[in-house]
C-alpha cells in the first residue's frame, strides 16, 4: 500500500513539473503581439506577411528588449480582453485610447491621430454630412471607435432607424458597398480605400454645420495592467521613433505598399 502511494505521489510530482514548464502563459523569449491585419496603413498583408506601422514599431520593441516577436492576426474587438487576459503581450492594432478600454489595458504614450471619415459611392451625391446617413445602412469594423461612435448616435435618435452592418474590417466593408449606403472609418485607411477603389470617394465625417461629427482620436499600444517594465520600453521606443520622424516615414512607406497591393 505504502509503494502504491508512494508511485502515487511521483505521478503527481512529475504532473505539476511538466505544468509549470508547459502550461505557462508564454515563451518569456517572445513578444507576443494581436493585431488586426485589415487596417492599412498600420497593420496589411504584404507577400503574404503582415506588415505596417504598428508591426514596425513592434518590431523596434523586440529589438530593444531582446525578444524575438510573434505576431498573430485576430478579430480587431478581441485584442483588448486578449491582452487583458494575458493571452497577448501587446496589442498593437490601431487602437484609440479611450477611457473604457484603459479600465482593461493600460496604454502607451499616443504615437498618432485620426478622424472618422465616410466612403460612399464616387456617384453619390446624397451623403455629405453626418444628417445624411440618417435611417441608412452603415458598414462598420466590429468594436471600433467608428463603430462606437454609430451606435451611440442611433441610440440617441440622432440618425433614426440607421442600422449598423458589421464587418471584420474597413476593407471588406467598403468591398461589400452594394449591401449600405456608406462606410465610416479612420481617416487613412479611408483615403486609401479608395485610392485603391476609384468607384469610391471619401471624406471627413462632419455635422451639417461642417464642425466634426467626432472629437481627433489617438492611437496607443496596450499591455495588460500593471506590465509597467514592458509598458516603458514601448514608451522609450515610441519616444525616439518620433523625435526621429520615423513613424512618419513609416506612414509614408507602408501607405506605398498598401496601395501596391490594394490594402
Amino acid at each position: 500500500m505504502k509503494k502504491i502511494l508512494s508511485l502515487i505521489l511521483v505521478v503527481m510530482m512529475l504532473a505539476t513539473a511538466v505544468c509549470f514548464v508547459g502550461c505557462g502563459k508564454k515563451n518569456d523569449n517572445t513578444l507576443t503581439v494581436y493585431t488586426e491585419a485589415g487596417f492599412a496603413p498600420y497593420e496589411f498583408i504584404y507577400n503574404n506577411e503582415i506588415v505596417g506601422v504598428d508591426i514596425a514599431i513592434m518590431k523596434a520593441v523586440a529589438e530593444e528588449l531582446g525578444k524575438e516577436l510573434v505576431v498573430t492576426d485576430v478579430a480587431f474587438d478581441t485584442i483588448c480582453t486578449s491582452v487583458q487576459n494575458g493571452k497577448a503581450d501587446v496589442g498593437a492594432a490601431g487602437i484609440t485610447i479611450r477611457p473604457d478600454r484603459a479600465e482593461q489595458v493600460d496604454f502607451s504614450i499616443p504615437y498618432s491621430s485620426t478622424e472618422q471619415y465616410v466612403i460612399v459611392p464616387v456617384a453619390d451625391e446624397t451623403i455629405k454630412t453626418l444628417d445624411d446617413l440618417k435611417d441608412k445602412k452603415i458598414g462598420i469594423q466590429n468594436g471600433t471607435t467608428s463603430d462606437m461612435l454609430i451606435a451611440d448616435l442611433i441610440a440617441d435618435g440622432t440618425l433614426g432607424a440607421a442600422e449598423i452592418i458589421p464587418y471584420t474590417s474597413p476593407a471588406v466593408a467598403a468591398a461589400s458597398m452594394n449591401k449600405q449606403t456608406a462606410v465610416v472609418t479612420d481617416k487613412l485607411t479611408a483615403q486609401l480605400i479608395v485610392a485603391n477603389d476609384s468607384s469610391l470617394k471619401a471624406f471627413p465625417l462632419v455635422k451639417a454645420d461642417g464642425t466634426p461629427a467626432a472629437e481627433v482620436e489617438e492611437y496607443g499600444i496596450c499591455v495588460q495592467k500593471g506590465n509597467t517594465e514592458l509598458l516603458e520600453a514601448i514608451n522609450k521606443v515610441l519616444g525616439d521613433l518620433m523625435a526621429s520622424g520615423t513613424i512618419d516615414q513609416w506612414v509614408e512607406e507602408y501607405s506605398a505598399k498598401a496601395k501596391e497591393v490594394g490594402a
